[in-house]
């Protein structure tokens, strides 16, 4: 079977590395640690692969205390580029309060743009009681769909300039502020939130499917009451593409019995967060828009491709 495009499924991992594990008689321990490549054509690489790897780890309820980068660049990239990676981690490391460990850069062919592979490493969060994730249980999420895409594009795309006033695009770019989900993953545990998940490729959507299989549950989902910026909705319909589609970093889905409790808890500490739905009894992933019913597909390649590889 071919592989698609982009970041592996979760079946794909489960056939080909889970069950090959298991097979091989390896222990899965704990996870203490998260590597994350980011391949994106975009300048501020090093920063989305800081963010990438810290908010793996944070959905895993681990306290991000350290990061290793592997930056791989094509042949004939000029010092002044690697530069810029560099001062992009550490500026995101500085505000995360991680250690900088060692890490390995390399010109090669192998590569045709430069590749940041950022491993974090930290210890377990403060955590109160965990919930069972059972049928009733509510989804709760953090900030905005598609927010860490429209902030790469106003960053980006130079046409954007002629097409949206500059007030829009800056507030875009304001988005880059909030892409780490340590904050709310923190509170999250806290609270007793059992399953985490962070938006990253593939938008919201994707986010959902992972959590139906963390979970072992289906999952029921108020379209309307997923929050997206009007912002966002005006990119997405110039270029065309879907918003629910758009890679989210920076937005976080939590599993708990109490939704309230947690909404509470997070935008009293300035976090953006609303209930989005519930976990079911069956295996369907129901997505509902005011009187359509229609079933939740397979993550698909993240929209924000389709123009940054034009």
């Amino acid at each position: 079977m071919k592989l698609r495009y982009g970041k592996a499924g979760e079946n794909t991992i489960d056939r080909s590395i889970t069950k090959r594990i298991s097979g091989a008689g390896i222990k899965s321990g704990k996870v203490t640690m998260s590597a994350d490549p980011v391949t994106l054509k975009v300048s501020g690489i090093g920063e989305l692969a800081v963010y990438a790897a810290v908010n793996a780890l944070s959905a895993e309820k681990i306290l991000p205390e350290s990061f290793r980068p592997v930056i791989l660049l094509p042949e004939g990239t000029q010092e002044e580029r690697l530069r810029e990676i560099m001062d992009g981690i550490c500026r995101i490391c500085k505000a995360e309060n991680l250690v900088i460990e060692g890490g390995h850069t390399e010109v090669t062919s192998a590569v045709t743009r430069p590749v940041v592979i950022g491993t974090c490493t930290g210890t377990a969060m403060e955590r109160g009681k965990g919930n069972i994730t059972s049928p009733g249980a509510g989804i709760v999420m953090t900030k905005w769909a598609g927010m860490e895409a429209g902030c790469i594009l106003a960053c980006e795309k130079e046409e954007l300039r002629d097409v949206f006033p500059e007030t829009i695009l800056m507030r875009l770019r304001k988005l880059g502020e909030y892409l780490s989900v340590r904050p709310e993953a923190q509170i999250c545990a806290r609270e007793g939130a059992d399953c985490l998940v962070d938006l990253s490729e593939g938008g919201i959507y994707a986010a959902l499917w992972r959590l139906s299989v963390k979970t072992r549950r289906g999952l029921r989902v108020d379209m309307a009451s997923i929050p997206l910026l009007q912002e966002t909705i005006e990119l997405a319909n110039y270029y065309d593409i879907d918003p629910y589609k758009m890679r989210s970093a920076g937005s976080l889905l939590a599993v708990t019995a109490d939704a309230d409790a947690l909404v509470e808890a997070l935008e009293g500490s300035g976090i953006p967060a609303v209930k989005i739905g519930e976990l079911t009894e069956d295996h369907d992933k129901t997505l509902i828009n005011d009187d359509e019913v229609r079933y939740l597909d397979l993550p698909q390649t993240d929209e924000l491709h389709r123009i940054l590889d034009k």
